[in-house]
């Protein structure tokens, strides 16, 4: 399914994000919630470029880690009956950039119900404004926002793609500055759309690449983009004054638009990035690297012995291989595979954006689950996810590929039951492959999550639920702080056709890795709930962490967030419950779905994590999801979306499409050990010599992080001079 057919099924999903944040209206007609604070595409000013303040609230994964959670981004709105836009993938940088100058504000604030960036539709008078300074950390947030117009006697299909760039300050890492921009459209207002865009990535910087061609646009004939296009946005030239539009001419916002593929006659997939430059694929088995500043070349090294590969390629800034300057993977079909999808590629590039090291990486006839043994039968399957729209709305990519602390590489995809699985198909398992990148020996494989191919059953989900795994039964083991022998699972991955949504699959998404191979994705879930005197499965769809244990490749699998869950707004004043997450569309896996993109490569503020608990939340260097959510405007705690289908229309609650993001909010307690190189020996003089080496960049595998005061901040004086104190005797300020 592609275009407007992918259109048409997104709308009838509410599949979820991105031009505003964490607000609510001033609900100035005193009505329903509609029309909302969300803001036109078109609309010059604050409209084209935003400065404001999002706050994350603190919450803990059914596991017991802590991150922080917010909406900081809403889809823009283009129609009176709806709140916002729809949208396909929301992407994250891989990198991060650190030790930078926070960029200068004013950034917006308010923590009160009504305010926000709105002038007609938010009360401006609960606004006011910041102006941090000094060193931070910053990353991009990225997406495509999608919805249908009449215009003359045409259905026009509306794109939108909004870049942001988010920066923190590491000692309060709940509190988030962004500069959000529109970044493109494919069409002025009130006018035929001229392209169609594919998300793919964005940067630290918050420059963001896609996809367009003219698949079903409107016209006109003389400016509707010709064959297949790459382009790049930069964030910050990006006016304020003027809309950006996509079509046969390039962008109208020239200076801010970098048009790096034109008018391919070949295809070709969204586009991923490595770092700032563009990492793209076409239909011929070729990657599309941009070799050197806006121009690309075409590579088909990166996949020895198969045949083709599919979709878009992953990476990662983290290298597998030493020297090298990241590393990437892509779904490939081996040569003695029959035409299956049954082999992921994985692979290194120089700073030329040259493939260095290519390994292929065949699926093996049985593959386990090295938690619980449990045999998930390929049966003739493969990895699927880059089929349908996906190639050419995004997300990038079906495949994922990181490292774990010891530095072995990793790499997965979602498999499919089954010879010639339709692309709906609910019977999935994620298959991760971990591989020794200094020799050639075969890799590890295991199943990380799991539906079962017959009955009703999946992986187990764990958490503090107590015996009966439930929630708020007060039975043995509940709320005790520790997930351990007392506690029952609270529930399972299950297959989507379980769930009686009229949806049939895929039941799990792409995967996504942090910076200790731990893996993310979205799936349908039975939740052990009581809503009575019997524990029954609840059904919903939810955001997954695969914490992974190092010696036995074992995922263990904890929820992050589910639907029906409520945060607090620090913003809106209002508290807000999650109503969607992208999964699945009428046949294949939703764009608005987690893929590789969705997760930073890099740990928290870029922090040394080698000696951090493997699943300690800094591991994550943030990460964003499509969502919808419900804002309880009147407090009566009952999430009524007005403009649901059979919904209350009377009821004054709000109802958005986001980027929700989720990221670390902990700072590491105190200092750290006198012990530097954890030797079992201190005070020593070893110890000082070996915390110099690493301050100059020398290397130590076994030592501690040379951020000594752990206060986000290195390198520093201030470290070397709290190493001392602590030596001495004093104490860690």
């Amino acid at each position: 399914m592609t275009g407007r057919a992918m259109g048409i099924m997104c709308l009838m999903a509410f599949a979820g994000a991105a031009v505003g944040q964490d607000s609510v209206s001033r609900n100035a007609n005193g009505g329903s919630g509609l029309p909302g604070d969300a803001l036109s595409p078109w609309a010059t000013g604050v409209g084209q470029r935003a400065t404001f303040v999002v706050d994350l609230r603190s919450f803990k994964t059914s596991g017991g880690t802590t991150f922080g959670i917010a909406p900081i981004v809403k889809s823009a709105r283009v129609s009176p009956t709806r709140f916002n836009m729809v949208n396909g993938p929301t992407a994250m940088s891989g990198a991060l950039q650190t030790g930078v100058n926070i960029p200068a504000g004013p950034y917006t604030v308010w923590t009160a119900a009504g305010g926000g960036l709105s002038t007609a539709e938010n009360d401006t008078a609960l606004n006011t404004t910041v102006n941090p300074s000094g060193l931070g950390t910053i990353f991009g947030v990225a997406g495509l926002d999608f919805d249908e117009q009449p215009i003359a006697q045409n259905l026009i299909f509306t794109n939108v793609v909004h870049a942001s760039r988010v920066a923190f300050d590491p000692a309060v890492p709940d509190r988030l500055y962004l500069n959000r921009v529109i970044a493109a459209v494919n069409g002025a207002q009130g006018q035929p759309d001229r392209s169609q865009f594919g998300l793919g990535a964005v940067d630290a910087a918050g420059n963001v690449f896609f996809r367009a061609d003219a698949f079903a646009a409107t016209g006109p004939a003389t400016s509707l983009i010709q064959g297949d296009n790459y382009f790049r946005v930069v964030q910050s030239a990006r006016s304020s004054g003027s809309i950006n539009v996509i079509d046969n001419a390039g962008g109208t916002n020239a200076a801010a638009t970098n048009w790096l593929l034109q008018r391919s006659t070949g295809l070709h997939a969204t586009p991923n990035a490595l770092g700032d430059r563009l990492f793209g694929a076409n239909f011929t088995g070729q990657l599309v690297v941009e070799s050197s500043a806006n121009a690309v070349t075409t590579l088909a090294t990166h996949r020895p012995g198969t045949t083709d590969h599919r979709g878009s390629a992953a990476t990662n800034v983290l290298p597998i291989w030493a020297g090298t300057n990241g590393s990437g993977a892509i779904v490939t079909r081996s040569t003695a595979g029959g035409g299956r999808a049954d082999t992921l590629s994985v692979f290194s590039v120089d700073n030329a954006l040259n493939v260095t090291n290519a390994r292929s990486l065949t699926l093996p006839a049985n593959i386990a689950d090295t938690c619980d043994g449990f045999n998930w039968p390929v049966s003739g399957g493969d990895f699927r996810q880059y089929d349908s729209q996906q190639v050419f709305r995004g997300g990038a990519s079906a495949a994922a590929v990181g490292r774990d602390l010891a530095g072995r590489g990793l790499v997965a995809a979602t498999l499919y039951n089954g010879g010639q699985a339709a692309s709906n198909s609910p019977l999935n398992a994620i298959a991760v492959a971990r591989f020794d990148p200094t020799n050639n020996n075969a890799p590890q494989w295991t199943v990380a999550a799991w539906v079962a191919t017959t009955g009703s059953d999946g992986k187990d989900l764990v958490g503090d639920n107590g015996a009966d795994g439930a929630p708020n039964t007060n039975d043995a083991g509940e709320n005790d702080g520790v997930v351990n022998g007392l506690d029952a699972p609270i529930g399972r991955l299950a297959s989507l056709s379980e769930a009686g949504t009229g949806l049939v699959g895929p039941s799990i998404s792409a995967p996504a890795f942090d910076a200790a191979g731990n893996i993310f994705f979205i799936a349908s879930v039975a939740l052990k709930k009581r809503p009575g005197v019997v524990v029954v499965d609840e059904y919903q769809v939810a955001l997954v962490r695969g914490v992974l244990n190092s010696a036995s490749t074992c995922y263990t699998l904890e929820v992050v967030v589910a639907t029906g869950d409520t945060f607090a707004g620090r913003n809106s004043g209002r508290n807000y419950r999650v109503n969607y997450l992208g999964l699945a569309d009428g046949d294949s896996i939703a764009s608005s779905s987690l893929w590789s993109t969705s997760v930073v490569n890099q740990p928290w503020n870029n922090i040394p994590n080698g000696q951090l608990p493997q699943n300690a939340p800094q591991h994550l260097g943030g990460m964003a999801v499509s969502a919808r959510v419900i804002y309880d405007m009147d407090q009566n705690g009952q999430y009524q979306d007005p403009t649901a289908v059979s919904g209350n229309q009377a009821s004054s609650d709000e109802a958005y499409n986001v980027a929700l993001l989720i990221a670390n909010v902990t700072l590491p307690a105190g200092c750290d050990s006198i012990d530097f190189n954890n030797n079992g020996v201190f005070p020593e003089d070893q110890d000082v010599i070996d915390f110099f080496n690493v301050l100059a960049g020398g290397e130590c595998a076994a030592c501690s992080d040379i951020d000594f005061n752990n206060n986000g901040v290195f390198p520093e004086d201030q470290d070397v001079i709290d190493f001392f104190n602590v030596l001495a005797g004093g104490e860690c300020p």
